[in-house]
């Protein structure tokens, strides 16, 4: 159990950290992305781009060939992921949405 002084030297203990926390905090910035770095992204985050194309087919045959199976319903769509920049597509059976 809990004693009163415990509680009130911890209350203070975790008060004074909080505050000096927050100090440390704010030394974190959030800056933009400079433009030819938020271009270069966007060129290489698309459907189209290549290192994007091979996953997307690959996922697009596998989820025709499952719909042919029966497995799924005809209108079923696949998220997926690309392991090199994290970007995620939604495959449908007509391709990527």
């Amino acid at each position: 159990m809990m004693t009163r002084r415990e509680m009130l030297l911890g209350t203070i203990g975790g008060l004074a950290g909080a505050m000096l926390l927050s100090r440390m905090a704010q030394a974190f910035v959030i800056e933009e992305m400079p433009a030819h770095v938020s271009s270069a992204l966007a060129a290489a985050c698309r459907p189209g781009a290549d290192n994007h194309a091979a996953s997307l087919k690959s996922t697009r045959d596998d989820l025709l060939a499952r719909i042919a199976k029966g497995v799924l319903p005809a209108g079923a769509t696949e998220q997926v992921g690309c392991p090199i920049c994290g970007c995620n597509f939604v495959v449908s059976a007509d391709g990527a949405l």
